[in-house]
């Protein structure tokens, strides 16, 4: 285990989930968004899609297509480069978290969007998920969950 926080195995077996999942990042990104909305409808009001006022589905709306992409895509850097190189990891993370800070996202957002994510990814991968995919996935939002958590008190 290294400063990211997971172990070698842990790390291949998300970068082995990432491989699959990373072949449309538009779409799994709106899905897990959608999905999200569905199970958690208070995240809402998080978002700003003003963006594309006209279009108020939600699956079509261009706004959340875009943040969609933007989450899926730091997720994607966070396991493709940050297990590679931890540096890259810290620093990504960091800008997550910079990034939500406004918006006060919590811990607790980040482990609610996690659990909806890991189920997501067993529906969309299911047997091409290793059976170690949940507990990797689950650390690897743990670590992010805690940098939320030391944010808060900066």
């Amino acid at each position: 285990m290294d400063e990211t926080g997971l172990t070698g195995k842990q790390k291949i077996t998300l970068l082995s989930a990432w491989g699959l999942i990373k072949q449309d990042l538009d779409l799994h990104g709106r899905n897990i968004m959608l999905l999200i909305f569905r199970e958690h409808p208070h995240f809402i009001p998080y978002f700003d899609f003003s963006a594309d006022p006209n279009n108020t589905s939600l699956s079509e709306n261009r706004a959340l297509q875009a943040h969609s992409l933007n989450l899926i895509m730091a997720l994607g850097a966070l396991i493709e480069y940050g297990l590679k190189t931890p540096k890259m990891f810290e620093c990504t993370l960091a800008k997550l978290v910079k990034n939500h800070k406004t918006r006060r996202v919590t811990s607790q957002d980040v482990k609610l969007f996690g659990e909806v994510m890991l189920m997501y990814f067993a529906q969309v991968l299911g047997r091409q998920s290793a059976s170690s995919l949940p507990t990797a996935f689950s650390r690897l939002i743990e670590q992010i969950a805690e940098a939320f958590e030391a944010a808060q008190f900066t």
